[in-house]
């Protein structure tokens, strides 16, 4: 994992509408008039029916709309709890439990797995105070092994390393080169301008490196070759 001095702060790149009944008008008349009085009764007792009945049917589509919503808004939320896993993923906890000890920005994580056959989480991070810092997270994520200052100073003045002021952190771009590749991590790294994340990872037989902009989280360069370890 690289090493590098001093650091620039930079920014990088249904109405639903119910019938009307209509009014009936009632004939008078000699002989016949009960009759056509309970006709005239009997049809606006139907139009009366029919008028509920369209009503009936306006009040269940309605309530179907409602339904639907109800289900589309569930939906939704259903996905935004499992889009919000994402933010306890491994690298979440390993980064988080690393910047509780040495508060910065992480500009490098990698995956190790040592001679005794262990695997720890080796984070690179610059401090809030402008000092870089060393911690090792067990691999679970749960502990940290190890935190001491990086006092490495075997860089050229030149090579200096930005940190952006904003822009998508090292987790996100894990995720969108895992998501890119469907390969395993192993490491990655912020560009000494601050401007691109540089993931590797392996997976069927490949070592994959892809490059994602901090900007936008854009895959911006992706390339793969026989991995012979």
């Amino acid at each position: 994992m690289k090493r590098n001095t001093l650091i620039a702060i930079a920014a990088a790149g249904a109405v639903i509408a119910g019938g009307t009944i209509g009014g009936v008008a009632l004939a008078s008349g000699s002989g016949g008039g009960e009759q056509e009085l309970r006709g005239t009764e009997q049809a606006a007792a139907a139009v009366d029916i029919s008028d509920r009945d369209d009503d009936d049917r306006d009040d269940d589509a309605e309530r179907e709309q409602e339904q639907g919503r109800d289900q589309s808004q569930d939906a939704g939320q259903g996905q935004g709890q499992d889009q919000g896993q994402d933010g306890d993923s491994p690298y979440s906890r390993v980064t988080a439990l690393a910047l509780s000890e040495a508060p910065g920005f992480v500009t490098d994580l990698e995956r190790d797995h040592r001679d005794n056959g262990t695997v720890v989480w080796e984070v690179d991070i610059f401090g809030t105070d402008g000092q870089w810092y060393d911690v090792e997270i067990n691999e679970d994520g749960t502990e940290v092994l190890r935190s001491h200052l990086d006092n490495d100073d075997d860089d050229d003045d030149d090579d200096r390393q930005v940190i952006p002021s904003s822009g998508i952190d090292i987790v996100e771009a894990i995720l969108i080169a895992e998501q890119h590749t469907g390969a395993a991590f192993k490491d990655a790294d912020l560009d000494d301008d601050g401007r691109h994340w540089e993931i590797e990872l392996r997976g069927d037989g490949y070592e994959h490196e892809v490059k994602v902009a901090v900007a936008t989280g854009e895959v911006t360069a992706y390339e793969k070759e026989n991995d012979d370890d």
